[in-house]
C-alpha cells in the first residue's frame, strides 16, 4: 500500500504547493481557475493521474496565504475511481513561515472518499504496469527537522476532517469493507502543548457477495494530545475510546470494548508506556500498566489485573453458547493478576495468580516473541473437576445399539501439523483433585513439545495409599507417528477406590501394576492394530465380598447328588492372598498365559487371548479345589481335590454374555462316570457280602468256607 500512501501524501502536497510555492504569485497576477485544465493535463502527463477539479479555486495572500479548493476527483486511466474530495481549506501565516514556523488557521478537509478495488492481481491504486511492492528502503531525514536542521514549530488553530469514507473491495473474494463517517477534530495544535482531539467512524464488512453486512463497527476516541517533534516525543493524556462490534461473530448482539489510558511514546528511544490502563469488554475488566522498550527486540514490563468475572455471562454477551456443567454455580468467579518483566524479546508473566472459583493457581509464564516458545510453571491448591463436567445424558437406545456394532474408526484424530508447531515446556501441579468421584493428591505433570516430539516425562499422582508414576511420548516427526506409554502403579487400595467411585467395596486389596506399551498411527484403527508391549498386575491381601466362592462351588456341585456333597451356608466373602497376571501384546493381540489367584481352599487360574483387532475372546478359566478345607461350608469327597473345573469363554465382543462363557462339560462327565462306577462297585460288593453271609450260614464248616472263597474270590 506504499503507492497509495504516496498518492494521499501527494494530494496533501498539491494543496501545500499551491499555497506556498505559487499562491502569492498567482494571487497577484493570475486567476488559477483559468488554468484548471492545464493543471489537470500536467497531472496526467507528469503523474499519470486523471485529476478533475470541479469546484472553484480560491485563495488569499497577505498576511495569510490561503487556499480553498473543492470537487476534486482522482483516478488512474482505465481504472475505477480512486479518490474524491468535496472541499479542502488551509491558510498559512507568511511572516511566521519565513521565520521557520508553520502557523496556520483552521485546516479543513471535507468529504474525502477513497475507493480501493482489488481484482485478482490488479488494483486501482497503482498505475498500469507498476507494482505495489515496497520500495527499497532508503535513509530518511528526521521528519521533525527542516533541510537546515532546525525543528519545525507547528501552530494550527484547529484541524477538521469531516465526512470521510473509505471503501475496499476484493472482487475475486467477493468481500468488501467500508469505513464511513470518518470525523477528526482538534483544538489548537501547538508543539509541546496539550490540545484536545476527537475521532469517530463507523465500518461495515461484507462477505461472499452478500448485500447484508456480516459485521458492523462503530468507534469513538477522545484525548488530550501533546507532541514534541524535535525530540520525537508524543503523549496522549486521559485517552478514552470505545468500539462496538455487531454481527455473526457476536451472535447478532452488540459488543462494546472500551479502553482508557495515559500514553507516552518516544520514537527516538523506541519506547512506549501505558499508565492507568483500563480495558473492558462486557463484564470483563482489565487494569494495569504496560511499557515497551526497543521495538526491534521488545523488553516488556508492567502489571495486569483481571477483576473477577462470570465466564457464562461473558459468553452470553459474546453471543456464544454457555458451557454446560454439572454444577451451575461454577465459572462464576475467574480472575488473574501478574507482573510483567523479563529479558528482551520475551513476554514474561511473573507472580502469576489465576483463580477459578474457589481454586487458586500460582506460577510463572513466558512467551518468546522470536521463537514462539512457551514456558509455564503453574500449581493449584484444590480442584473439584466433577463440578465442571457436563451433565450426564442418557444415550438413546438406538444410538447405544448402533455404537456396539461399530468397528474401530479410521478417522485421523491426531493433528500432526499443529503438534509439529508446538514449542512448550510446562510443569503443572495440583495439590488435590476430585474427579469421577475419586480423590487424587500431589499431581505432578511435566510436559515438553519441540519440533513434533511431545513428552510427558511425569504423569505422577498419589491416591488411596498408593502411587501413580507414569510417562508418555508422542512422536509426530515421522510417518507413521509413534506413541509410547509407561505405567507404574504401586499399593493402591482397590476397596477404598471402588467405595469412592461406585459406592461399593466388593473387591479389596493392594493393587500393583506395570505396563510398557507402544503403538503407531493417527487413528484408533491404526493404534489398536499396532499395540505392542507387556503388562503385569498383582493384587495382595484382598477379599472378594458378597460371594463365598467355596460355598458357591459346593452349592453348584451339590446339584449333582451323585457327588455326595453336604453344604452349609456360612460367611459370604472370599479372601485371597495373591492375584497375579501378565500379558504380552503383539499387534493388538493380548496374550495372558498365567492368571492365578489363591482363593480360600481353591485356586483360580486362567489363560488365553484377547484379539483387539478382531474384537474376539478365547480364554479359559479354571477353578481347582486344592484341599478339603470346606469343613465349615461343606464336605466333599477326596476324589474332587485337585480337579479343575474349567469355563471356556469364546466369541466376539458383541456376543451375549450368557452365551460367551460355558463350562467344559467333559470334565463333569468324567467325574460322573467315575462316581457311577464306584457306586455300582460298592453295590456289587455289598450284595456279595450278603450272599456270602447267607451261604456261609447254610454251608458252614471249613469246606463251606473254601467253597465261598472260590466263588467270590475272597
Amino acid at each position: 500500500m506504499k503507492t497509495l500512501m504516496k498518492l494521499v501524501a501527494g494530494l496533501v502536497a498539491l494543496v501545500i504547493v499551491l499555497i506556498v510555492a505559487g499562491g502569492a504569485i498567482l494571487g497577484i497576477f493570475f486567476d488559477p481557475n483559468e488554468y484548471k485544465g492545464e493543471i489537470e493535463n500536467i497531472a496526467l502527463e507528469k503523474g499519470g493521474v486523471e485529476l478533475k477539479i470541479g469546484g472553484d479555486i480560491g485563495w488569499s495572500v497577505f498576511p495569510w496565504l490561503g487556499l480553498e479548493i473543492g470537487q476534486i476527483s482522482v483516478k488512474y486511466p482505465n481504472k475505477p475511481q480512486l479518490a474524491t474530495l468535496n472541499k479542502a481549506q488551509v491558510s498559512v501565516r507568511i511572516p511566521a513561515l519565513l521565520s521557520g514556523q508553520v502557523q496556520m488557521s483552521s485546516v479543513v478537509v471535507d468529504g474525502l472518499n477513497l475507493n480501493l478495488v482489488q481484482d485478482g492481481s490488479t488494483n486501482n491504486w497503482a498505475p498500469a504496469g507498476s507494482s505495489d511492492k515496497a520500495d527499497t528502503p532508503t535513509e530518511q531525514p528526521n521528519a521533525a527537522e527542516t533541510a537546515g536542521g532546525t525543528a519545525i514549530a507547528l501552530d494550527i488553530d484547529s484541524i477538521a476532517v469531516t465526512n470521510g469514507n473509505l471503501s475496499f473491495e476484493d472482487k475475486k473474494a467477493g468481500s468488501k469493507a467500508l469505513v464511513k463517517d470518518l470525523n477528526l477534530t482538534t483544538g489548537k495544535v501547538q508543539d509541546d502543548a496539550l490540545f484536545p482531539l476527537t475521532l469517530s467512524f463507523s465500518a461495515e464488512q461484507y462477505a461472499n457477495g452478500s448485500a447484508q453486512p456480516a459485521m458492523t463497527v462503530s468507534s469513538k476516541l477522545d484525548s488530550n494530545v501533546r507532541f514534541n517533534l524535535a525530540k520525537q516525543q508524543y503523549w496522549a493524556k486521559k485517552l478514552n475510546s470505545s468500539i462496538t462490534v455487531q454481527g455473526e461473530a457476536t451472535g447478532g448482539k452488540p459488543l462494546t470494548l472500551t479502553l482508557a489510558a495515559d500514553i507516552t511514546a518516544d520514537a527516538a528511544k523506541q519506547a512506549i508506556a501505558l499508565e492507568n490502563l483500563k480495558v473492558a469488554i462486557a463484564n470483563l475488566a482489565l487494569s494495569g500498566k504496560l511499557a515497551v522498550n526497543d521495538f526491534a527486540k521488545p523488553a516488556i514490563s508492567g502489571a495486569v489485573d483481571v477483576a473477577p468475572f462470570d465466564l457464562q455471562k461473558l459468553l452470553g454477551t459474546l453471543g456464544q453458547p454457555a458451557i454446560e456443567t454439572t454444577d451451575p454455580n461454577v465459572l462464576k468467579a475467574i480472575s488473574l493478576s501478574t507482573e510483567l518483566g523479563g529479558p528482551a524479546n520475551t513476554v514474561t508473566a511473573k507472580a502469576l495468580t489465576l483463580k477459578l472459583d474457589d481454586t487458586t493457581f500460582k506460577g510463572n509464564a513466558a512467551f518468546n516473541l522470536a521463537s514462539g516458545g512457551i514456558k509455564l510453571t503453574l500449581k493449584g491448591d484444590s480442584l473439584n473437576a466433577d463440578r465442571y463436567m457436563p451433565p450426564a445424558k442418557e444415550q438413546p437406545a438406538e444410538a447405544q445399539q448402533a455404537s456396539t456394532g461399530e468397528r474401530y474408526s479410521k478417522e485421523k484424530i491426531i493433528p500432526v501439523e499443529p503438534l509439529k508447531g508446538l514449542n512448550i515446556d510446562a510443569a503443572l501441579g495440583l495439590g488435590k483433585l476430585h474427579v469421577s468421584k475419586l480423590d487424587i493428591q500431589n499431581i505432578d505433570l511435566v510436559v515438553s513439545a519441540h519440533n513434533g516430539l511431545i513428552k510427558a516425562s511425569k504423569i505422577n499422582a498419589d491416591m488411596y495409599q498408593g502411587t501413580l508414576r507414569n510417562s508418555a511420548t508422542l512422536d509426530v516427526r515421522k510417518t507413521p507417528i509413534r506413541i509410547a506409554v509407561k505405567k507404574d502403579i504401586k499399593g493402591i487400595q482397590v476397596g477404598d477406590m471402588l467405595k469412592a467411585a461406585a459406592d461399593t467395596d466388593v473387591l479389596t486389596g493392594a493393587l500393583n501394576s506395570q505396563a510398557n506399551i507402544t503403538a503407531r498411527g493417527r487413528s484408533v484403527y491404526d493404534i489398536v492394530h499396532s499395540l505392542n508391549g507387556t503388562t503385569n498386575v498383582q493384587m495382595k491381601d484382598g477379599e472378594l465380598k458378597g460371594i463365598d466362592m467355596a460355598q458357591t462351588v459346593c452349592q453348584g456341585l451339590n446339584t449333582v447328588k451323585s457327588l455326595g456333597i453336604n453344604t452349609q451356608e456360612v460367611d459370604k466373602s472370599t479372601p485371597f492372598a495373591n492375584l497375579s497376571a501378565s500379558t504380552k501384546i503383539v499387534n493388538g493381540v493380548v496374550n495372558n498365559p498365567d492368571l492365578k489367584a489363591a482363593l480360600d481352599a481353591m485356586v483360580l487360574s486362567g489363560k488365553g487371548k484377547v484379539n483387539l483387532p478382531k474384537e474376539s475372546l478365547d480364554y479359559r478359566v479354571g477353578l481347582t479345589i486344592e484341599q478339603n478345607l470346606f469343613n465349615k461350608t461343606c464336605s466333599i469327597p477326596d476324589s474332587l481335590e485337585g480337579v479343575e473345573f474349567p469355563v471356556d469363554c469364546k466369541g466376539g465382543f458383541d456376543t451375549n454374555p450368557a452365551e460367551l462363557c460355558k463350562p467344559d462339560l467333559a470334565v463333569f462327565k468324567n467325574i460322573f462316570k467315575a462316581k457311577a462306577k464306584a457306586k455300582v462297585k460298592a453295590k456289587v460288593d455289598a450284595q456279595k457280602d450278603k450272599l456270602k453271609e447267607k451261604l456261609g450260614e447254610k454251608l458252614g464248616g471249613e469246606e463251606g468256607q473254601k467253597l465261598l472263597k472260590g466263588l467270590f474270590g475272597r
